[in-house]
């Protein structure tokens, strides 16, 4: 939470919505995205998430998306997605938290006119085709870490409304091959973890029988 969460939770506060108003994620189900999705989703927003893997959908349907858009459809399906739910204006707001070259413009896609777009993703670059910003009256926000006020914040809605990290708990550095074979195979969900202490990996393995 101290890094991913705190990371993330700014993202929607910068957003600046109001409860029942609709936020996009663009990466809904990675490492940033799940929590992305269950901040909102506590702040009383509608999330719209979108990802383009089975395993990244299945977290952010888990996480409590209203609504969860497969970026492989195509890009003007997902735009329409988001669009039949929002009454044809698109999202207030989008949180863009994937590398992928086309995800920003995606992000601005599917947001109202005079809407805002919030960077968080760090790819070399970062390009938006202009009838996509210009045109539409985009705003789009660079974001990175909290401050301590709002990460007090984050332990607060956390503890409140039950938020978790999906982890996958690897044992010492000797399995690091194995995080990484995992990360690449693309069916990791949520983030990877070497964990040094084996009794954390237990607690870890209790914590999710508790929330089952």
């Amino acid at each position: 939470m101290a890094c991913a969460g705190c990371t993330v939770y700014r993202g929607v506060v910068l957003a600046g919505l109001k409860k029942g108003e609709w936020i996009g994620i663009v990466g809904s189900g990675g490492g940033l995205g799940h929590l992305g999705v269950q901040f909102a989703h506590a702040l009383g927003l509608n999330v719209v998430g979108i990802n383009a893997r089975d395993e990244d959908l299945e977290l952010t349907k888990k996480g409590g998306a209203d609504v969860f858009v497969d970026a492989r459809i195509g890009h003007n399906k997902v735009v329409d997605e988001a669009k039949n739910v929002t009454n044809g204006e698109g999202v207030a707001a989008t949180i863009n938290v994937s590398d992928a070259s086309k995800a920003i413009a995606t992000a601005c896609a599917i947001t109202a006119m005079h809407g805002t777009a919030i960077q968080i993703a760090q790819p070399n670059e970062v390009v938006i085709p202009f009838q996509k910003l210009i045109s539409r009256d985009i705003r789009v926000k660079g974001s990175l870490i909290c401050s301590a006020e709002e990460a007090r914040a984050v332990l607060d809605v956390v503890a409140e409304h039950g938020i978790s990290v999906e982890t996958n708990p690897f044992k010492g550095l000797k399995e690091i091959g194995k995080l990484i074979d995992l990360a690449e195979s693309g069916k990791m969900k949520g983030k990877g973890v070497i964990v040094m202490d084996e009794e954390q990996i237990r607690r870890e393995e209790q914590s999710r029988l508790n929330m089952v």
